[in-house]
């Protein structure tokens, strides 16, 4: 498969988001409040994780097709060695960290308990609203991850053009909203704030940024255009958009997805024209090892915190960027060699069971 450097350029602007807003939540951050803005959107880059993931893996999968005999069976290998080892390395490396002590996302439950634990090793954990998110911090998106990967050769199985992507995208923002009114009304648990949150972070919610990924991925690999978009689902996209404008609601196309609609025409802008700010070999690097970097980050920040390494300057805003200057540089460190230590070995072990595998079978 050709390199594609922007997708890992989107990855590194993901992953630098994402450690902007949890740097600012430690320390001094009285930043002006554009900036406090600005970094507050940085929990969008989970998006922009999304996207580039659905696109990705639409190439990859599209591009093996035609070259493997079980292309199926060998995605869901190549998800697990590539998500599996890290993150439970993650799991024991938290549980040393934080303990199994009471914590927010754990509301009424008094410990994380061994449900829990077994939940984040099969990846369950995202359907779970006191395990979402209890025990790997940041755990609810490799959650989330995970459940599309579980759908994923369903979704290419049935979508094979841009129109299609439409109607899934479309399919998926109504099923969040239907989803989101029913829960509302209905809630599964008594903590009301644990809730809401949770119905942000759980797939359904999520599912149209992957949606707009499978967009990204017709428009830009197979060439199509506007051209091959039914008027009716145009008109249908556009009747939702008013009908949100008219009348002040964020239920159809609520915040974290407009800004996925936004990534969208970066990933397009960024396939046309690498710009440089962006496309540039150190943000691809921070795109490669940027898996490492987001389980890693939160522990540079606890021990940063733990040793007061936190607050240097009286002036808020050369005091947050100097903290994120040292959060980023010491997390690319260590990120860098759990990258050649543990993704690359272990992705390297799941290709040679698949050749083992592919050479062993037979159609």
């Amino acid at each position: 498969m050709k390199k594609l450097d922007y997708v890992d350029s989107l990855r590194g602007l993901a992953i630098l988001c994402v450690i902007m807003i949890h740097t600012n939540q430690f320390g001094n951050s009285s930043v002006p409040i554009i900036l406090r803005k600005i970094i507050g959107e940085g929990a969008r880059g989970v998006q922009l994780f999304y996207l580039a993931s659905a696109f990705t893996l639409f190439l990859s999968f599209k591009n093996r097709c035609d070259k493997e005999k079980f292309p199926v069976r060998n995605f869901f290998i190549r998800r697990l060695f590539r998500i599996a080892p890290l993150y439970y390395l993650g799991i024991v490396y938290y549980i040393f960290q934080d303990g199994l002590g009471s914590r927010y996302w754990l509301g009424s439950e008094p410990h994380i308990t061994v449900l829990n634990i077994i939940s984040n090793f099969t990846f369950l954990h995202a359907f779970n609203p006191f395990w979402i998110n209890s025990l790997v911090p940041g755990g609810w998106s490799i959650g989330v991850e995970m459940t599309f990967y579980a759908i994923f050769p369903l979704l290419f199985l049935k979508i094979k053009s841009l129109n299609q992507a439409f109607i899934f995208f479309i399919i998926s923002i109504l099923l969040r909203l239907l989803l989101q009114l029913e829960f509302e009304k209905f809630p599964l648990i008594m903590d009301s704030r644990l809730w809401n949150e949770y119905l942000f972070l759980y797939f359904p919610s999520q599912m149209p940024v992957f949606a707009l990924g499978i967009i990204l991925y017709f428009i830009i690999i197979e060439n199509e255009t506007s051209k091959a978009v039914s008027g009716k689902l145009i008109i249908l996209m556009c009747g939702l958009m008013l009908v949100q404008l008219t009348l002040n609601t964020p239920y159809f196309f609520p915040h974290h997805i407009l800004f996925g609609i936004g990534f969208l025409g970066l990933g397009i802008a960024l396939s046309k024209f690498r710009f440089m700010l962006f496309v540039n070999p150190v943000i691809n690097y921070i795109g490669r090892i940027s898996f490492s970097m987001y389980l890693v980050h939160f522990a540079v920040l606890h021990w940063l915190a733990y040793y007061h390494f936190i607050d240097f300057f009286e002036n808020g805003t050369v005091n947050y960027l100097t903290r994120l200057g040292l959060v980023f540089g010491l997390t690319v460190l260590l990120s860098g060699l759990l990258y050649r230590a543990i993704e690359i070995p272990f992705q390297r072990m799941g290709k040679k069971m698949i050749l083992r595998l592919e050479g062993t079978q037979t159609d």
